[in-house]
């Protein structure tokens, strides 16, 4: 009987995580437009970064003359390209901006792909991986934000603080949703825990007396 009831118990926990999953599929099937409308915008400000990079772009070729023993000028900068990529002290910030805009880019575009395609949002891997590619798409093109920041600011120290707090807000804000993420699986993993470890006792059917003849007076 216990066997039975730990197997009942068993069952009722995943009919419950099996309703859970829906319940997160209903709500991504509901939030498709949104979600649509969240990866257009991320897609136009991660391509807007990279056409028009902070700085401007050398509007002719900067080439040095070659000398007279005929050898070809060696440009420095060509006409179309960013003005901040030839800059040695601020390459680092550059090569993240272009890493986190690429990224951000990338991963909206993937996310449009995946809803267009008449997926069904119910699926758990589809779930995972719209999840996945939503959180990626924001935190690169708010890393993106930062480093554009600082490629056009010049050493001010109220800026650098501005910075440092927009800095410490995306570090602690995904901390706090990861870990109550966190505790809400673990709450889920321990009731399941204690549903398969402590079933509950079955009531046994009663049983009926056979009625015996009341004695005659």
């Amino acid at each position: 009987m216990e066997v039975n009831a730990g197997e009942d118990q068993y069952e009722e926990a995943s009919e419950w995580f099996v309703k859970y999953l829906n319940r997160q599929g209903d709500w991504l099937e509901k939030t498709r437009g949104n979600l649509m409308v969240a990866a257009t915008v991320i897609a136009g400000m991660s391509f807007q970064v990279m056409v028009s990079p902070p700085g401007g772009v050398w509007q002719s070729d900067i080439c040095s003359s070659g000398d007279q023993t005929g050898a070809v000028p060696v440009c420095k900068a060509k006409a179309g390209t960013s003005v901040l990529e030839h800059e040695s002290s601020k390459r680092g910030l550059y090569l993240g901006m272009v890493i986190s805009s690429t990224v951000s880019f990338s991963a909206s575009m993937s996310l449009i792909l995946l809803v267009i395609s008449g997926l069904r949002l119910r699926n758990r891997m589809i779930m995972a991986i719209l999840v996945t590619f939503m959180v990626l798409a924001v935190l690169c093109i708010s890393a993106a934000f930062f480093f554009a920041v600082a490629l056009v600011q010049y050493d001010d120290d109220k800026i650098i603080y501005i910075l440092m707090v927009y800095v410490g807000f995306w570090i602690v804000f995904p901390v706090i949703i990861l870990v109550s993420q966190l505790v809400r699986f673990l709450g889920w993993l321990i009731c399941f825990i204690c549903c398969c470890c402590c079933p509950r006792r079955r009531r046994s059917p009663r049983r009926l007396l056979p009625m015996t003849p009341s004695p005659a007076h």
